[in-house]
């Protein structure tokens, strides 16, 4: 028998999995430490695999071939967890031609270099069909378990490359390298099906089967060499091959026709049938010897030798007893009934895991469709605690502000104690002194331009970077013309424009809410000041008390005591509630992996609504009832204290000393609320300058990537040039045409690529040098953040859990709406994105100082 034809394995670079994988894996799911450990342990060992699996050379043993299905399973499973493309985790995978002769005079070296983990998953299954057929094409086929072997290997190779066939387009989805066309991989599936029902022959012609299932397997054997040498003849592929193939393939096709129709005539020779025998031999002979033509020209002159051999003694044998004994008419081959056919050899399925043992090295990641559904859980219970808690806040501060406006408690306490500075006042004015009194708020309020410069910069620096690779794209594109073969950087950094609209939106909105926090400073400055006095000072700056002040033990004076404590009863059930909202969570991944195991989509909206009903529907009547109840209260204190207004001296001392105390309980309120403004303020931009840092990272390499593919490709263009003198012209434009730039035509090796920028070592040249008290160069915020290139795009993260979460928005609003435009207010970050703390709302207008009673 004549050896059999193996597909060669494709060839690729070396590249780092580690980095971009760990980055992307430690900013997109939530892992505990010991998840961290086990999960960089899990990349660390997927990066071996594929240095073990692509980048060494592979003998032709079975042991070779669990390492590259060891890599291929894991590369599908990770598809749904690591997703490996140009905009989230970029890595350049190049793979050079199989067929590549290796030089510029006899054939044209070509390659194809794509970010995407499709394109590595298809090339290496070409390879592991590839691999399967050379296995297959050196096993000794001494005995039944090698031949079995070989025959079933050659079967999975021609599945897996007629799988490729039908997947190729859509997991390159762009034109790939010649080994990668449709037409291609049918021709191999072709010639490894064929080659199958010849492993399959062997065995049952060495088990000496009957001649009648001989004939079957032959004629089909000779069928599928038939179909092989057609799909591999084609136009456009007849310079792919190795010489011998079409050859050695044609030589196959013809040599098992015979085979066939000597089987068949050893049928007639038991059946006395010996005109139909002689007439069936003289056509196997014929075949065998116009197949020894092909050999020849395949180098295989002595190829099926001995089966011509026994067919032209069979032959010589019949024509001497015909002539002797039965002088027999020798019938017209044509007019005799057509051999049968038994194909049993088959395409194998490729069904994945392919590996018998297969163990998900990722397995503690869950699926990306599952963690988007917990980022958009995440994102909806946020919003319900935003707005409950909002509701609470507003009307707490809608209640303190109109105890405020009737000075209460402090007109009770100046009623019954008779002091010059009464309890609560003082009270008031040693919270805003331990607190750091008007000071700290104005060191605050001075401290918030230069954070945000801070953020801005860092996003322009992010602009300017893309700005630049657009225009670059756009004058090679306008230069070179169709020849420029890469994807456009439109269609690439649409999403990254997006999010950097969406920052500057936030920016924008936070410059408003500074400016709210200072005019609000400056309207409540006289109050604050006397508040952070020393108690002389502040005692000496109140009028002094009324002659005829109202009596301790007065009905209205009793109920309005009744009634301030209901309202610290509110308060305190308030703050309880608050707590119950923060703390109450359920963890919402085996019920999402549930539903996308029962279904296989997840309705994450329908789910998410369900639960989060289940969860704070209770909480949300409580907060109801609260409401109502303030409403009652409120109604009975405007009501007793008229009458308690009423009871008290009216002189001018007395309206000064209640305006002066109206003003100082207000102006407390003013700077607890300015001070939770201000430090929240402060942590939305701190929180906001990592996230911006590594968006920068993020757009850093996306643009080194694009450049080191830019290089790649003008070196393919110019090598292209200068081999085009000393080339034949191609044999197809189809595979030589407009794709061709996208292919590398150099022999040579590309020069080692450089490391990406690190921006946690190396200070922009924007920002050189910081001078004091200034914010710090981009350098020293990507390592005082830790944050390290490169970082995938579109991140997912869950929403940052602060111990005090402010209200955003309503669901359903825009940023910002049905807020008191008067009050300042932090908006959320894109989905996806940790949560930053907003500002609290505010009272509906800024406290203004009462009308003198008249």
């Amino acid at each position: 028998m004549a050896a059999f034809l193996c597909a060669p394995l494709k060839k690729t670079n070396e590249v780092d999995l580690s980095k971009p994988l760990r980055t992307f894996i430690s900013s997109t799911f939530k892992t505990s430490d010991d998840g961290s450990t086990e999960s960089d342990e899990a990349v660390s060992e997927f990066n071996k695999l594929r240095n073990k699996a692509v980048m060494q050379p592979l003998d032709k043993h079975e042991s070779s071939l669990d390492l590259l299905v060891r890599y291929y399973d894991q590369l599908v499973a990770i598809e749904n967890k690591l997703p490996l493309t140009p905009t989230q985790i970029p890595i350049a995978f190049k793979w050079k031609d199989a067929f590549d002769k290796g030089s510029l005079f006899f054939g044209k070296a070509s390659s194809l270099t794509l970010s995407y983990g499709t394109f590595e998953r298809a090339a290496v299954l070409f390879n592991v069909g590839a691999l399967m057929s050379q296995i297959a094409a050196v096993q000794p086929l001494g005995t039944d378990e090698e031949l079995k072997s070989a025959a079933k290997l050659f079967q999975q190779s021609a599945g897996v490359f007629s799988h490729l066939k039908d997947t190729v387009l859509s997991l390159v989805q762009q034109e790939p390298t010649h080994d990668l066309m449709p037409d291609t991989l049918n021709a191999l599936a072709a010639i490894m099906l064929a080659q199958g029902q010849e492993a399959i022959y062997l065995k049952a012609s060495k088990d000496k089967m009957k001649p009648a299932l001989l004939v079957k397997i032959a004629a089909q054997c000779g069928d599928f060499y038939q179909e092989a040498v057609k799909q591999m003849s084609r136009e456009m592929l007849k310079g792919l091959w190795e010489k011998e193939w079409i050859p050695m393939a044609n030589g196959k096709m013809l040599a098992f026709q015979g085979l066939a129709q000597y089987h068949q005539s050893r049928q007639n020779n038991e059946n006395k049938e010996i005109g139909e025998e002689l007439s069936r031999l003289a056509e196997a002979l014929r075949l065998c010897q116009q197949a020894q033509t092909y050999f020849t020209t395949a180098g295989a002159p002595n190829a099926f030798k001995a089966e011509m051999t026994i067919i032209q003694k069979a032959h010589e044998l019949a024509k001497k007893d015909n002539d002797f004994i039965y002088h027999e008419r020798i019938p017209d081959l044509r007019g005799l009934p057509a051999l049968g056919r038994a194909a049993l050899a088959k395409t194998l399925p490729v069904t994945t895991p392919l590996g018998p043992r297969f163990k998900d090295l990722f397995e503690t990641l869950v699926p990306v469709p599952v963690h988007q559904a917990l980022a958009a859980y995440d994102v909806r219970r946020a919003e319900v605690v935003n707005m409950e808690t909002g509701r609470l806040r507003e009307h707490t501060q809608l209640m303190n502000g109109i105890l405020a406006s009737l000075n209460l408690p402090a007109a009770l306490d100046d009623a019954c104690n008779h002091e010059t500075l009464p309890e609560s006042i003082r009270e008031k004015s040693a919270k805003v002194k331990a607190a750091g009194g008007i000071d700290s708020l104005t060191q605050s309020v001075t401290e918030l331009p230069s954070l945000l410069t801070r953020n801005k910069e860092i996003l322009e620096e992010t602009s300017r970077l893309l700005t630049e690779e657009k225009q670059s794209d756009v004058q090679l594109r306008a230069q070179f013309k169709e020849k420029w073969t890469r994807m456009a950087s439109e269609r690439l950094t649409e999403p990254l424009w997006q999010e950097i609209g969406k920052y500057r939106g936030i920016l924008d909105t936070a410059a408003n809410a500074d400016n709210i926090v200072r005019t609000k400073l400056d309207a409540n400055r006289r109050g604050l000041e006397l508040l952070s006095k020393p108690e002389p000072e502040l005692k000496a700056a109140i009028p002094g008390l009324s002659s005829n002040t109202a009596g301790q033990n007065t009905p209205s004076v009793a109920q309005l005591k009744d009634l301030m404590t209901r309202v610290q009863a509110i308060t305190a059930k308030r703050q309880t509630l608050e707590k119950e909202f923060k703390d109450a969570s359920f963890d919402m991944s085996s019920t999402f992996l549930r539903a996308l195991g029962e279904s296989g989509a997840l309705n994450e909206e329908h789910i998410s609504t369900e639960k989060l009903n289940e969860i704070y529907g209770p909480l949300r009547e409580q907060v109801s009832a609260s409401i109502k109840e303030q409403e009652t209260v409120m109604a009975q204190v405007q009501q007793a204290n008229q009458q308690f207004s009423a009871e008290k001296s009216s002189n001018s001392s007395g309206a000064e000393r209640e305006t002066m105390l109206k003003m100082l309980a207000g102006a407390h309120d003013i700077f607890m609320e300015l001070r939770g403004n201000l430090q929240e303020g402060t942590k939305f931009y701190n929180d906001l300058t990592p996230l911006l840092v590594r968006l920068q990272q993020k757009v850093s390499d996306f643009v080194f990537a694009r450049k080191t593919e830019k290089e790649d490709l003008m070196k393919d263009m110019q090598q292209t040039i200068v081999s085009q003198p000393t080339q034949a012209a191609p044999s197809n434009p189809a595979y030589h045409g407009g794709g061709e730039a996208a292919r590398t035509t150099a022999s040579a090796q590309p020069p080692p690529r450089p490391p990406p920028p690190n921006f946690a070592q190396a200070p922009s040249q924007s920002h050189p040098t910081a001078p004091p008290g200034q914010h710090p160069p981009m350098g020293a915020q990507a390592q005082q953040y830790g944050a390290a290139p490169p970082y995938p795009y579109p991140t997912q993260q869950q929403p940052y859990q602060t111990a005090t979460p402010y209200p955003v928005a309503y669901p359903g609003t825009y940023p910002g709406a049905g807020h008191n435009p008067a009050a300042p207010y932090y908006p959320p970050p894109p989905q996806g994105y940790p949560a930053y703390p907003a500002y609290p709302p505010y009272p509906q207008q800024p406290y203004q100082q009462p009308p003198p009673p008249q």
